[in-house]
């Protein structure tokens, strides 16, 4: 398999963490969203990440690409099958990637638009929801994961979101506001699969 993007998107990221769990052999290309000749053959709009296939087909979205791997995984997979379990998993999952994604709109206000043409109440909104994500999943946890002693899906999103803001945004994601998440990214970050995608 190859993950096409780069580690420096969320998105792309969590593919490369889950695909590293899962011990499932895979290259990297880590082309960016302004790649569009090379990216369009596999992502028709453009976007990161893409997996493609060892028969040359291509899965776009973060979300479907994860859902594929877990059927691959079978009982090792990240997101529990069935029942409550599940459900929780998949509602903080969900709220990760919201957090991610607000992050990523506002990385590009900032860095993708002219300053002059930055419309500050719309950041303002955006750095205000992701300090409200932060804050919802801090109030999640459970233990050392999210969802108690389990590494979940969910607790590789929130990370592959965190590392992201810490970088980009520090000011958005203090330590001291977010201790319990900053400690589970202490620990996870040495170990292979979050030291073997570096968002930077």
């Amino acid at each position: 398999m190859q993950l096409v993007g780069h580690y420096g998107s969320p998105f792309v990221r969590r593919v490369g963490i889950t695909l590293h769990l899962y011990a499932m052999p895979f290259t990297q290309s880590p082309l960016g969203t302004e790649d569009h000749a090379a990216l369009e053959p596999l992502s028709p709009l453009g976007r990161i990440p893409a997996l493609v296939l060892a028969d040359g087909s291509a899965i776009t979205d973060s979300s479907a690409i994860i859902d594929y791997l877990d059927e691959q995984a079978g009982d090792a997979a990240l997101t529990p099958r069935h029942g409550p379990d599940r459900r929780r998993v998949v509602a903080l999952t969900a709220l990760a990637l919201a957090t991610a994604e607000k992050y990523v709109a506002a990385y590009y206000e900032t860095h993708r638009r002219p300053e002059t043409h930055v419309w500050q109440p719309w950041l303002d909104r955006l750095n205000a929801q992701i300090r409200q994500g932060l804050a919802a999943l801090e109030a999640q946890m459970q233990g050392p994961y999210l969802t108690g002693d389990r590494l979940t899906q969910a607790d590789v999103t929130a990370i592959a979101a965190l590392d992201g803001i810490r970088l980009d945004m520090p000011d958005l994601a203090p330590r001291a506001d977010f201790p319990k998440l900053f400690a589970m990214l202490d620990r996870l970050a040495p170990t292979d699969a979050f030291r073997l995608t570096p968002p930077a």
